[in-house]
């Protein structure tokens, strides 16, 4: 059971919300790989760690809900005034089933592009974090 009103998400202390009605409107996904086997001429191989402790977090809003002015406003902050901006921390939390998500160190990556039509849009933010940790739960009803 899943419900984006059973969850927070916080970036930099501010609760993000007005969440694009879709299956993939939050997403954390890892950096690269945790590590790689390599492999000699013999057929061995040895496990090489990445020492990756990354995230990218996507996050899809409607467009004109009232946290793209937040998003807007730090990663014009990071862009244009570099000194100033403080990397961001990010903190998810799924009340309903217990799985918590931290990342820190975030950086905007991707620009978020503006579309206008005859139909609403949807505006896309993506921040990547050099550290995280998740812990997912079991979850509720399983």
């Amino acid at each position: 059971m899943y419900n984006h009103a059973n969850s927070i998400l916080t970036i930099s202390g501010y609760e993000i919300s007005g969440y694009e009605n879709a299956a993939d409107a939050l997403n954390f996904a890892p950096v690269g790989d945790d590590g790689d086997m390599t492999y000699g001429v013999d057929g061995d191989g040895v496990y090489v760690a990445s020492c990756n402790k990354g995230l990218i977090i996507t996050i899809k809003l409607l467009q004109h809900c009232e946290s793209n002015e937040y998003l807007n406003d730090l990663r014009n902050t990071q862009i244009n005034i570099p000194k100033a901006y403080t990397p961001a921390y990010i903190y998810y939390k799924d009340v309903i089933n217990g799985d918590e998500i931290i990342a820190d160190r975030c950086f905007f990556t991707t620009p978020p592009t503006v579309t206008r039509g005859t139909a609403h849009n949807t505006m896309t933010w993506t921040l990547k974090s050099t550290r995280s940790t998740m812990k997912l739960k079991k979850g509720v009803y399983n």
